[in-house]
């Protein structure tokens, strides 16, 4: 945008309104606070004016000489000129508290970009030391910004005039080297033993992945576990080629690749692989979601109440993740017991075939990857 931005006019308009009429101090006062001013100059003006009730016993003059040495005690930039140039930037005085709602409204959106970029920092930044901390502390301060302003500032806008603001298309974070590690540690871990499959699809998906390659096996393994076939390297392609994943390159995924995985797996504490899995995915889509709340706070086109409901559903995959963390980190807690796999599918798995099989019992290790009766023609 070129010229001078509108809050910065209107800041100028209300210390202009409020040198020409004081007494409209008493309607700004408890709507507007100094640091809502983006100009410290203004800011320091406003202070003063907040400090310096109206005199009747003082000319216009006298007072804002008076109100320029208060502030250009804190602020340079602040001399009787450039007083008088406000005074002249105000259209009029009346419509000073008009003005304060919009600069008020201007710092709700610098406040939220803020905290916006201090989560995507520190995401970035506990991704590179593989820490978790400093991103839920942020997160958690965003929401209360978020919280804060929804209470305070009164919605302006009606149903029919404010359609759904879309989250903007990012592109996602590269992921780690060792967060690929961890993805194949996983699924070879599951291919050896899928036992733990049932209890681990409650709260890990194939979207925490980040290798496509990795998400379509992990999908394919829980697809067999939840008809009871068994699973090792020619079931798991046979299974993925049945989804279309071959046909559709999913991440360069061949039949070789699966083999490849599936020799390659070891023996592994899957659930400390999967929270590892979790969390890579947790610190990528924090910076995602900070970056699509950066870009709504820097839109001048939404009202306060806009842009926080815009920036709740930015953070929306963000707070499913951490939510999916949490139920992770209570299952680790009791002691695991396998469930039966059943015919019932977990809502990511939707619309993957089901029939009866006549294998063996699935809640035995040994007996599960055994023989089976009943062979798929």
């Amino acid at each position: 945008m070129t010229g001078t931005q509108p809050f910065v006019l209107a800041e100028q308009a209300l210390l202009g309104a409020l040198l020409l009429e004081p007494s409209r101090i008493d309607s700004v006062r408890p709507h507007l606070r100094p640091h809502h001013m983006y100009r410290p100059a203004h800011a320091a003006l406003y202070r003063a004016l907040l400090d310096r009730p109206p005199d009747p016993g003082l000319t216009m003059a006298d007072r804002t000489m008076a109100l320029v040495r208060d502030a250009g005690a804190h602020a340079a930039g602040i001399t009787p000129v450039y007083a008088h140039t406000l005074m002249a930037a105000c259209p009029r005085p009346r419509h000073a508290l008009v003005y304060a709602r919009m600069i008020v409204e201007a710092a709700d959106h610098r406040l939220v970009r803020e905290h916006a970029v201090r989560l995507g920092q520190v995401a970035a930044a506990d991704h590179a030391r593989d820490g978790l901390a400093d991103t839920l502390t942020h997160h958690r301060h965003l929401h209360r910004v978020l919280d804060d302003l929804h209470r305070r500032r009164p919605d302006h806008d009606t149903a029919t005039s404010t359609p759904a603001v879309p989250t903007p298309e990012l592109n996602p974070e590269p992921p780690l080297p060792g967060n690929l590690d961890d993805e194949q540690a996983l699924i070879g871990a599951l291919i050896l033993d899928p036992a733990p499959m049932s209890a681990l699809s409650r709260w890990l998906t194939p979207a925490d992945f980040a290798d496509t390659a990795h998400a379509t096996l992990y999908r394919c393994v829980h697809a067999l576990v939840l008809r009871g076939e068994p699973v090792d390297s020619l079931t798991l392609a046979w299974e993925a080629q049945h989804q279309g994943a071959f046909a559709a390159g999913d991440g360069g995924l061949t039949p070789e690749l699966v083999a490849h995985i599936a020799t390659s797996g070891m023996p592994a504490d899957v659930d400390y692989r999967a929270r590892r899995v979790l969390r890579a995915y947790v610190l990528r889509t924090a910076a995602s979601a900070a970056a699509a709340v950066g870009t709504h706070a820097g839109d001048p086109t939404l009202s306060t109440s806009r842009l926080v409901t815009a920036a709740r559903t930015a953070l929306t995959p963000l707070d499913d993740a951490l939510a999916r963390r949490h139920n992770a980190i209570t299952a680790t807690k009791a002691p695991f017991t396998h469930t039966p796999p059943t015919t019932t599918a977990t809502p990511w798995c939707t619309g993957v075939a089901t029939w009866p099989t006549t294998g063996p019992d699935p809640t035995n290790p040994t007996a599960a990857h055994g023989p089976r009766s009943g062979r798929r023609p």
